[in-house]
């Protein structure tokens, strides 16, 4: 295991005059479990690798009702469900002065925000008031996600550009997960830089499952039939009725399918009634939450991991399913574009039913091409890992600390980021640009 006590370059600490090849880094986050979603696995596999590199590193995340935290290094703040009734298991969370004073205690070298909310911006103060360095992952591209707003669509889109262009252009760093959410949000007028760092895996070539026929008896899947696997929130944006039309359309040509759509959420009343109209409700299983330690045993015992969304910034789980030799098809749009364009490990279709459907016939068909794309899948994994992904993050949190130390004070005003090479300024903007390539990014 890789030790920050390894690092060539060390840092000079916020706080002292020490240098220090180890960091103190404090991470903000307005979502984390007991929710499942992409940014608490995004949260949990770098934390995890950063304290194994010897770094320190504490979370502050809301508290849940009726749940305790073991765990002295999370910091639970009082919260309550969202108030919108597509979002209720989201959460608006109160910041307190318990809270600062932690903080304060911490002296921390770096910030690291998951979510522009209330812990977002209170790490933006934060970060200001005590002179820390403040990196954000731009984790979900929130344009996508204004359907489940009350407010009128044009009003709700500007919001999210406009506090996405203010938020993002106080940070020191911006972290995108992929190369379509970074021409993205270059688009809005963010003039911060921004580093593409997708989240890793714990890849694991030696990892323990457990049997296929007994996880697929304990969550009512058919253990004769091939499976169709989804993982993920059930949301709109997630197009999981495509999956649905798409079992639909296979199911005409052979009978020995059937879909799994493992998670929960808003839409799955929906898709159950589209199941029963299109007459394939006994083909999908829903099987709710499962615990993350059942869910590489569901992955490793799926034939095909299925995925429709346009929205996804990463695909995170398409990486966990290849990490178990699970062969992937996909529809081809952000995030997942910049995993699959190579068309290792798995298959990339336009948005078309007919066309999905092909490509997962002819997976299940072809047993030589299937067994090419599993291994394939499991060597890609392998360069994916969290390790690499990780030293990445850290050289951000270092530019960073190093960029407060050149200004003075945080990247709260637009002003001109240096080149760590040239030291020459990069562009200054201060409206949204046109032309994206045109600035200069890490």
């Amino acid at each position: 295991m890789r030790s920050c006590r390894s690092v060539r370059h060390t840092v000079k600490t916020a706080h002292t005059d020490v240098y220090s090849p180890c960091m103190n880094i404090v991470i903000f986050t307005d979502t984390y479990r007991p929710e499942i979603n992409g940014v608490v696995t995004s949260i949990d596999v770098f934390r995890r690798q950063l304290i194994a590199e010897g770094h320190a590193v504490h979370l502050f995340a809301p508290r849940y009702f009726g749940m305790d935290e073991p765990d002295p290094t999370i910091h639970r703040l009082p919260s309550i469900p969202f108030p919108f009734p597509m979002m209720k298991e989201r959460r608006v969370v109160f910041p307190t002065l318990r809270a600062v004073r932690t903080f304060k205690k911490l002296k921390p070298d770096v910030l690291h925000s998951q979510v522009p909310g209330n812990l977002g911006v209170l790490a933006l103060i934060l970060s200001w008031w005590y002179r820390v360095p403040h990196v954000h992952t731009y984790h979900t591209l929130f344009i996508e996600y204004t359907h489940y707003m009350p407010l009128l669509q044009s009003f709700s889109r500007r919001a999210v550009v406009w506090i996405s262009r203010h938020f993002c252009g106080r940070c020191q760093y911006i972290i995108s997960p992929s190369l379509m959410i970074r021409d993205e949000i270059r688009s809005y007028g963010v003039d911060a830089p921004i580093a593409v760092i997708p989240t890793g895996i714990d890849f694991d070539p030696t990892r323990k499952v457990i049997p296929a026929d007994e996880i697929k008896r304990r969550h009512r899947m058919p253990t004769d039939k091939k499976l169709l696997l989804y993982v993920g929130r059930v949301g709109r944006e997630k197009s999981i009725d495509f999956l649905v039309k798409v079992t639909k359309k296979i199911l005409e040509a052979r009978d020995d399918v059937r879909l799994v759509v493992v998670g929960d959420g808003p839409d799955r009343p929906g898709l159950v009634a589209l199941a029963e109209k299109l007459g394939v409700r006994d083909a999908i299983t829903f099987t709710g939450y499962v615990p993350r330690e059942e869910v590489f045993s569901i992955y490793a015992a799926a034939d095909v991991f299925t995925f429709a969304s346009r929205t996804e910034t990463q695909g995170l789980v398409l990486l966990e399913a290849m990490s178990v030799g699970t062969p992937v098809v996909a529809v081809d749009a952000m995030g997942v574009h910049d995993l699959l364009a190579d068309g290792i490990g798995g298959v990339l279709s336009k948005p078309s039913v007919t066309e999905f459907a092909a490509h997962v016939t002819s997976l299940l068909d072809d047993r030589t091409r299937y067994e090419n794309v599993k291994r394939d899948a499991l060597r890609k994994a392998e360069t994916w890992s969290v390790a690499r992904m990780a030293e990445k993050l850290t050289a951000c949190f270092k530019e960073s600390i190093a960029d407060l130390k050149r200004h003075g004070k945080p990247r709260f005003r637009r002003r001109p980021w240096y080149s760590p090479e040239t030291k020459i300024p990069y562009t200054r903007r201060l409206r949204p640009v046109k032309n994206p390539d045109r600035i200069a990014t890490q």
